[in-house]
């Protein structure tokens, strides 16, 4: 009998090896130096939103990337304008300790907070009332200059894994088995990831003669390449990882086995990065 929730087992957290920091992302994306001066509202540089997507992570392209670099200090403000539509923005930071402070088109303060560099990348939601110019203000919190590494606009795309173990399955007498489990309820994944790769293991790549994954939440069905009993290039078609899942196992000989699913899938970094692998189990 399959259990219909999930336990978490375990968290690996390799961050420093697998999960790249914003300073770490750009080398196909928009990166500029802040240009004094720059020290004033009425002076104000523009900038770009950031508007990355998915599969732009996956690649490594990020052509709607857009990153700022600056140097402050507690007594040099650096100001910048932004054109936004309205609705859920983010500001993504990075680098050492500073202060923002984000207005709205009627130069209203509108947002406030401190990026603290222990806390590694990190990113603040804020909701941009209507579409129109925004000002960013950047503080630094040491007397010495500091650089500090911010986007704003959209969410900055992570990619990360999760490894899911499956009961015990048993085939016999020419039938198929199958696992199902369900990750909506699973907090330690992040909301909005996407699944682009999947690998399933079922203990010896002939104990079936097929495996196929599907996420009932988006109602895709896909097919396991034979042997390897994995798929790639999945991201555009926006699986939800945190979704509802079967795996069905064709019958290939009387067998039983441990099976397990593992997921690489990118997700928009809403407020910290998650570890690059994690492990559920049933």
């Amino acid at each position: 009998m399959i259990r219909k929730n999930l336990t978490k087992i375990i968290t690996m957290c390799f961050m420093a090896a697998f999960i790249l920091g914003m300073a770490n992302i750009t080398a196909h994306a928009e990166t500029v130096r802040e240009t004094e001066p720059n020290d004033t509202m009425e002076t104000a540089e523009l900038i770009l939103a950031n508007y990355e997507t998915p599969a732009q992570a996956v690649t490594g392209n990020r052509p709607g990337q857009y990153v700022v670099k600056g140097d402050t200090s507690q007594t040099d403000e650096d100001w910048f304008k932004v054109q936004l539509s309205a609705g859920t923005q983010y500001i993504t930071c990075n680098g050492a300790d500073f202060n923002f402070e984000i207005y709205d088109p009627n130069k209203t303060l509108l947002v406030y907070g401190s990026f603290i560099k222990g806390s590694g990348v990190s990113a603040s939601p804020f909701n941009a009332p209507m579409a129109g110019t925004y000002y960013l203000k950047i503080t630094g919190n040491r007397i010495t200059s500091t650089e500090y590494i911010i986007s704003i606009g959209g969410p900055t795309y992570y990619y990360a894994g999760c490894e899911v173990r499956l009961n015990t399955v048993t085939m016999a007498n020419s039938r198929d088995g199958s696992s199902a489990f369900d990750l909506r309820a699973e907090d330690v994944l992040p909301d909005g990831a996407v699944v682009d790769s999947i690998v399933v293991d079922i203990g010896g790549s002939r104990n079936a003669k097929s495996v196929t994954a599907r996420n009932l939440t988006s109602n895709n069905t896909i097919s396991l390449m034979n042997y390897t009993w994995s798929k790639s290039g999945l991201v555009n078609l926006n699986m939800p990882l945190k979704g509802n899942w079967t795996v069905t196992y064709g019958y290939n000989k009387n067998v039983s086995f441990n099976p397990s699913i593992t997921f690489q899938y990118v997700y928009p970094l809403t407020s910290t990065t998650v570890p690059n692998k994690i492990v559920i189990s049933q």
